[in-house]
Formats: C-alpha cells, sequence, structure tokens
C-alpha cells in the first residue's frame, strides 16, 4: 500500500512539472508575439480666440513689417523716394512707431487698411515727432498734420476718409515741400506706371 502510494505520488509530480513547464513556453511565446509599444506623437494644441471657433497661432514676430519703397509726386513734378515699413496688420498698425529713438529723412511708416474711412492716431509710447500724411484710395494726400507732439495723447483725426496714412519725420513735410494734393505713388493705389 505504501509503494502503491508513493508511485501515485511521483506520477502527480511529474504531471505538476510538465504543466508547470508548458506554461512556461507558452507564456514565453506569447510575449515573443506581441508588437513593441509605440508611443505616439503629442499632440499639437492650438489655442483659441476667445469667442470665436477659428484656431490660430499666433506668430513668433507679430511686430515684424516688411519694407518698400514708394515716391511722392510734387505738384512741381519732382519726385521724392522713401523707404516704408509697411504696417497692414491690426497688430502693427497698433504698434506703429513707438519706442523707437530715430528714423532716417528718407524713411517712414506706411499704414495701409482696409476700407476707406476715418483714421484716428496718437502719440502714446511715441518717442519722435512726426509728420501724419493722410491719404485718398487714389494715392492723393488730402491732409497733413505736422509735427505730431512724442507721448501726446490727444487724439489726430483725419478730415476725410482715408485708405493711408504716411508718418514722416516731424517737420518733413515743410522742409520738402511736400503739400495737399500731391500723390503717394504705389501699388496699393493703383497708380503706378499710370500718366500722371
Amino acid at each position: 500500500m505504501i509503494k502503491g502510494r508513493a508511485f501515485t505520488a511521483t506520477i502527480f509530480s511529474a504531471l505538476i512539472v510538465s504543466a508547470f513547464a508548458l506554461v512556461s513556453v507558452s507564456g514565453a511565446q506569447a510575449q515573443s508575439d506581441q508588437k513593441p509599444l509605440v508611443i505616439p506623437p503629442p499632440i499639437k494644441v492650438e489655442q483659441q480666440r476667445p469667442n470665436s471657433s477659428v484656431f490660430y497661432t499666433k506668430p513668433a514676430d507679430a511686430y515684424h513689417f516688411e519694407t518698400d519703397e514708394i515716391s511722392i509726386m510734387k505738384a512741381d513734378g519732382e519726385k521724392l523716394f522713401y523707404d516704408v515699413d509697411l504696417a497692414l496688420t491690426p497688430t502693427q498698425q497698433a504698434r506703429g512707431l513707438m519706442f523707437r529713438t530715430e528714423m532716417e529723412d528718407n524713411e517712414g511708416m506706411l499704414f495701409v487698411f482696409h476700407d476707406v474711412a476715418m483714421r484716428s492716431f496718437w502719440m502714446k509710447n511715441t518717442l519722435i515727432p512726426l509728420d501724419m500724411l493722410f491719404i485718398h484710395e487714389d494715392g492723393t494726400i488730402h491732409h497733413i498734420h505736422h509735427n505730431a507732439k512724442p507721448q501726446d495723447l490727444t487724439k489726430i483725426t483725419s478730415k476725410y476718409p482715408s485708405k493711408a496714412v504716411l508718418e514722416l519725420n516731424g517737420g518733413a513735410a515743410d522742409k520738402i515741400g511736400i503739400k495737399e494734393g500731391d500723390k503717394v505713388l504705389h501699388a496699393y493705389f493703383k497708380n503706378v506706371g499710370v500718366q500722371q
């Protein structure tokens, strides 16, 4: 009877060892069949403008101004040339010439708007005096505000609806003889290459 029990125990032990080995081999095979874990790249989260369904990404440098050359045709036929920064977006137009401490005589800033309307400017954070030339959509200068004072918060408003405004160094218009009725020539006014 003891021999029988010992034999049965031996057989039972062998079966347990075999089963354990089979489970181990199956587990190893299952692990080898699994694909490596791939972590997806992070999802880009864009900022949403308040009260808008339009998503946007703010430019790295919102105050970067493109430059171009314009000319002013005086009544006597003389043509003056200027290198100007172009203020075309609301952000650029709000910034304008703020914080600049100097500007060359042949430089300026041209503000071009999408529509023709009354325009108001001020000199907050503007450190140099400026002449402001208010321009009709055909390029005609119809109002000049001379020598706007640095840091002055008084509104400077055009006399007539304007498509654009050209800012030059204060006193430039009188010094060079730019007058109302003279024309600014540029593609924005569709008058470049047109017989004057």
